[in-house]
């Protein structure tokens, strides 16, 4: 009986030593979505193990194992990636593979941006100004449409001019709330003030993600207020949502989360774009995507 105890005593200290060159590693799935801005790859390591990543042929990075679990944050695309985690250990090299799904984009960037900036520009006009604006277009067509007589064409010239000045001061005036025209690849920030920040992940000169962040504290302010409504209504028209649509819901959670205590919504849809809240303990959080 001794003997026999022994012997299964030996086979579990055997494997318990077999564990032991092993390099722990999984994944909580083999197969991500974009979530946000980014596909979110995370899972289980080894404590003392040494963790890195590589995307497709990229370099390779390391990621820091905590308590024994991990985070990735993938930067979508407009194809399909290869992510491969490798877990390695004074014994052994273990290594799991996983995709990323291909992103939809929410448009050109150039497109998108020139939306956004050139509606915020307008609403900087005058009245008066807005009015002439509207003049020109209309002279504009008909001008086009060969309608346009020598003195409808000589309004055009003096409408036009004055348009442009406003244009111009106009720009002055919103220069730091306008989006840069031109961007590198990656997830980055395109714009920061007091009140509110904008990020976007562009790809290929393609927008994969849009994230508009707000201090939940400037919110009860409402100039800063004013500040994130442009912003989140000029981002929902120029993404091709019914901007109308999209505030009016965000509205109707706003007044239901002050009232319940609720800090999760669901998801807007409109027009194919997608609306996400979330809150961390300062901030609140606009993810749009399709």
């Amino acid at each position: 009986m001794k003997k026999t105890m022994l012997a299964i005593a030996s086979l579990g200290l055997l494997g318990v030593l077999a564990g032991c060159g092993q390099a722990q590693l999984t994944t909580s799935k083999t197969n991500y979505q974009q979530n946000g801005m980014v596909a979110v790859v995370k899972g289980t390591a080894a404590k003392k193990a040494t963790l890195t990543y590589q995307i497709d042929q990229a370099k390779a990075k390391k990621v820091t194992v905590k308590s024994g679990t991990y985070v990735i944050q993938v930067p979508a695309t407009t194809q399909k990636q290869t992510v491969t985690i490798k877990a390695k250990t004074a014994q052994k090299t273990t290594t799991k593979k996983v995709t990323v799904a291909a992103g939809k984009t929410l448009g050109d960037y150039r497109t998108v941006v020139g939306t956004y900036n050139q509606a915020l520009v307008g609403m900087a006009l005058s009245k008066d100004d807005q009015a002439k604006a509207q003049s020109l277009q209309k002279q504009t067509q008909a001008l086009k449409d060969g309608q346009a007589t020598a003195d409808q064409l000589a309004e055009l010239q003096t409408t036009q001019q004055a348009v442009q000045v406003a244009m111009i001061k106009a720009q002055q005036t919103q220069a730091k709330q306008l989006l840069p025209t031109k961007v590198d690849d990656g997830v980055q920030q395109l714009l920061k003030t007091k009140n509110t920040t904008i990020r976007a992940n562009v790809q290929d000169d393609q927008i994969l993600g849009l994230t508009l962040i707000a201090p939940v504290k400037a919110l009860k302010n409402k100039a800063a207020l004013k500040e994130f409504g442009i912003s989140f209504t000029l981002l929902a028209k120029a993404t091709g949502a019914d901007a109308t649509k999209v505030m009016h819901e965000f509205e109707q959670f706003t007044k239901k989360s002050q009232k319940d205590n609720q800090t999760t919504m669901k998801t807007i849809h409109s027009n194919g774009v997608n609306f996400n809240t979330g809150f961390s303990a300062s901030d609140l959080y606009i993810y749009i995507t399709k």
